[in-house]
Order: C-alpha cells, then sequence, then structure tokens
C-alpha cells in the first residue's frame, strides 16, 4: 500500500480530538458537574431533619438549642407528624414543651457522623405528653406514618 493511500488526519479531526481532551482534563480538575457528590462542591450546612409525631390533644413546643445556646422554636400541631428541620451544630439539645428530650453530649456515640452529614430522629410524642426517640442516625429523609396510626379518631 502507497503512502497516499493511507489517510491523514485532517485539521476538523484534530481540532475535534483536541477539544475531547481539553474539556475531558477541565472536566477531571473541577471534579465534573457535581453529579453524585464526588469533586469537592465545598462544605454545605447539616441539616437535623426530626419527624415529630404529635398524638397529644394539644399543641407541642419544640426547642432546638445550638452549640451556641440559641434556642429555636417550632409549635406541633395536634394529631400531626411533621418534619422539622434544624441546622445541625454540635452539641445540641431537643426539647419537648420545655423538657430536653435529646442531649448530643449524652448520646452513647456521639453526634453521628461527628456532625459532617445529615441526621434524622423520629421522635414519639403519646396523648399523656410523654415523648420518646429512637435513634439519632445518619440520613436525610424521614417518613411519617399513617395519620391513622397516631390519631385514630380523624381520617387519613
Amino acid at each position: 500500500m502507497s503512502e497516499r493511500a493511507m489517510k491523514r488526519p485532517t485539521w476538523r479531526s484534530r481540532s475535534t480530538l483536541l477539544l475531547t481532551v481539553v474539556v475531558s482534563l477541565l472536566l477531571a480538575a473541577c471534579g465534573g458537574g457535581n453529579g453524585g457528590g464526588g469533586g469537592g462542591g465545598g462544605a454545605t450546612a447539616k441539616v437535623l431533619h426530626a419527624l415529630v409525631v404529635n398524638a397529644m390533644d394539644t399543641d407541642a413546643t419544640v426547642t432546638y438549642t445550638d452549640a451556641g445556646g440559641t434556642p429555636t422554636e417550632q409549635v406541633v400541631e395536634t394529631c400531626s407528624a411533621p418534619v422539622l428541620e434544624f441546622p445541625l451544630s454540635d452539641p445540641f439539645q431537643l426539647a419537648i414543651d420545655g423538657t430536653v428530650l435529646i442531649d448530643s453530649t449524652q448520646l452513647p456515640e456521639g453526634v453521628p457522623g461527628f456532625g459532617e452529614s445529615d441526621l434524622v430522629v423520629k421522635i414519639d410524642i403519646a396523648k399523656d405528653g410523654t415523648a420518646e426517640f429512637d435513634e439519632v442516625r445518619i440520613g436525610r429523609t424521614i417518613s411519617p406514618p399513617a395519620r391513622s396510626a397516631y390519631c385514630p379518631t380523624l381520617p387519613g
């Protein structure tokens, strides 16, 4: 086969190859499009997602106190189960109607993920006003139970 029979790369094919290499290098250096959480997107504020199931006949006041001692109050209506969100700090306290239910310094393993991950917790407030929680764990979503499970006199 002669030299003329072999195809030589054209300017167009070289520029496409060069563009592909440059874009690949840029994506590798910048960590991609932040898809999948892999490429250095910077620190984001972590959140405590607290599902509060209030079976009392009255509203409940949930107070979150951060590491700086700043309290944040939210009211949970009777027969409701909202997911409350608080900016996570370490340490923190979460109280129901003035009674501390969760003190992060008293958790057996400390704050899960060392405060570097979002956390979830389910809190049940019984009809008599006593509150308990399952466990504070790493997560971002938590689903409320069916309303009939905690307010059987109401539909849905």
